[in-house]
């Protein structure tokens, strides 16, 4: 009996450890040839495949004016470029607006009256890659990197599994070939299918001296986070696409300041490379 435990152990051991060899020899080039074949089936669609994805989102703010508000949202992509919107139906706060053109990226003004953007609204225009790389949206997103990396050029590195959300996902470094800048990005796939589950945006800043040293020990730098998630993936138009999808936005310091997003997809197109019109037009939501 006690042999037969003995052998029972190693046996365990040595899977272990064959677990352990595994994911230590697998590498960011593989990671990202399991996802593509999960995403696609193993069969690529053409280089100029668009998407239009439409769906409700609710928000919330932190903004006690605005709290919890309900409206819809639609991504719009292809070859050309990329449009993401959210509407809401609140005069102080009418949404977001992300637009990718070519190589110019614009984040459009979200309160009106005052004419800025939001607080997430400024990360992104900071950090331009986040739309211009087409990172966001992940694979409902045509113009998602991952399926181009020998166009886009992005120095990627393999992590191995690491803990979000409390289960351990694949982890992959993304550093665009250009203007990326100070962020960090992360991005998470599950284990078992290696499908795109969730994207991690991070970036710090410093704050300025004060004007003693007991004013400056009380400037705290500043810590900037969008975490995006996919769940609920359904095969559409011979991809397998996420149905639900959430932004989170955090700042922390001296203050905090968080936007949460949920957002519902009602409908997928997969279509033929989309017109100009299409993607920038002012057409309504």
């Amino acid at each position: 009996m006690r042999g037969r435990m003995m052998v029972g152990v190693l046996a365990i051991a040595v899977m272990t450890l064959r677990i352990g060899a595994a994911q230590k020899k697998m590498t960011a080039e593989e990671l990202v040839k399991l996802h593509v074949q999960a995403l696609t089936a193993g069969v690529a669609g053409p280089r100029d495949q668009g998407r239009d994805v439409k769906g409700a989102v609710v928000a919330v703010t932190p903004a006690k004016a605005a709290g919890q508000l309900g409206g819809t949202f639609q991504l719009t992509s292809g070859a050309a470029g990329s449009k993401f919107a959210m509407r809401f139906d609140n005069e102080r706060y009418v949404g977001e607006t992300f637009t990718a053109e070519g190589t110019r990226v614009d984040v459009a003004n979200a309160e009106p009256r005052t004419g800025s953007r939001s607080a997430i609204g400024n990360f992104v225009a900071r950090n331009t890659v986040i739309v211009g790389e087409g990172l966001i949206g992940s694979a409902l997103n045509a113009r998602w990197p991952l399926l181009d990396v020998a166009g886009r050029q992005p120095k990627l590195a393999y992590d191995g599994l690491k803990e979000l959300g409390g289960r351990e996902q694949h982890r992959l470094r993304y550093r665009a070939k250009d203007k990326q800048g100070s962020l960090e990005v992360q991005l998470f796939f599950d284990p078992a299918s290696y499908r795109h589950v969730a994207t991690v945006y991070s970036a710090s800043q410093a704050q300025a001296l004060g004007a003693t040293p007991e004013s400056s020990s009380q400037e705290a730098d500043m810590f900037f986070r969008i975490e995006e998630r996919f769940g609920r993936f359904e095969a559409v138009g011979g991809l397998t696409l996420p149905k639900s999808w959430s932004l989170r936005y955090e700042r922390t310091g001296n203050s905090a300041n968080e936007w949460k997003y949920d957002l519902s997809v009602q409908t997928i197109e997969v279509t033929g490379p989309p017109g100009l019109d299409a993607l920038f037009g002012d057409g309504e939501l």
